[in-house]
């Protein structure tokens, strides 16, 4: 049996990292298309910064944890902004 590639792997954690976002942020009303999502990286970094403005703790910490993803395209600066100036920490409720 052979083993599941390194980079099929991450693609795959990538994509079900997306998924659980957009499900998150679709229960507070927030409505992501993923397509989008992966090629407008102003539409990413507003997603993001929504998400992590939220009250939901796990709805911020799925935001934090797409800034890497979203490094390559550069949305991941608006987000850490947003992040950095309301001051969000995930050890608050």
């Amino acid at each position: 049996m052979s083993a599941m590639p390194e980079q099929t792997r991450e693609q795959d954690d990538t994509f079900l990292n997306l998924v659980d976002f957009k499900w998150l942020m679709a229960g507070l009303g927030w409505w992501i298309d993923l397509s989008r999502l992966q090629r407008d990286t102003a539409y990413a970094g507003e997603c993001v910064q929504h998400g992590l403005t939220s009250g939901s703790r796990l709805l911020r910490q799925r935001s934090l944890e797409l800034l890497p993803l979203l490094a390559r395209s550069g949305a991941h600066r608006n987000a850490a902004l947003a992040c950095v100036s309301t001051g969000l920490a995930l050890a608050t409720p």
